[in-house]
């Protein structure tokens, strides 16, 4: 499966209510990620990163912890790569802050 059709599986054609222009999409060892840019409540650029976890079945599932909304783009991408360095979800569901659900 494509990092797009992973995030599909588990989100299907809904958006996120705060970043709702896709960016992109990429592999993780574990599933895959969405990157998203909106605008904050006092109209800055905001950028959300929602993780999925791709199960060895074939089932997905929402990894809110591993989800972030950040200030600018670089510290999404600094987000994302860390999120490379997973080789799993497991023990290590804190990386950065969660602000609130993807």
């Amino acid at each position: 499966m494509t990092a797009r059709e992973i995030v599909k599986q588990e989100y299907g054609n809904s958006r996120n209510l705060m970043t709702r222009r896709v960016l992109s999409y990429g592999k993780l060892k574990f599933g895959a990620y969405e990157l998203s840019k909106g605008e904050g409540i006092y109209h800055e650029p905001i950028f959300g990163v929602s993780v999925v976890q791709l199960k060895p079945d074939g089932t997905t599932m929402r990894l809110t912890k591993l989800c972030t909304l950040k200030h600018s783009l670089r510290a999404a991408h600094s987000h994302i790569e860390q999120l490379k360095k997973m080789s799993s979800p497991d023990g290590e569901t804190t990386i950065g802050a969660s602000n609130g659900k993807c």
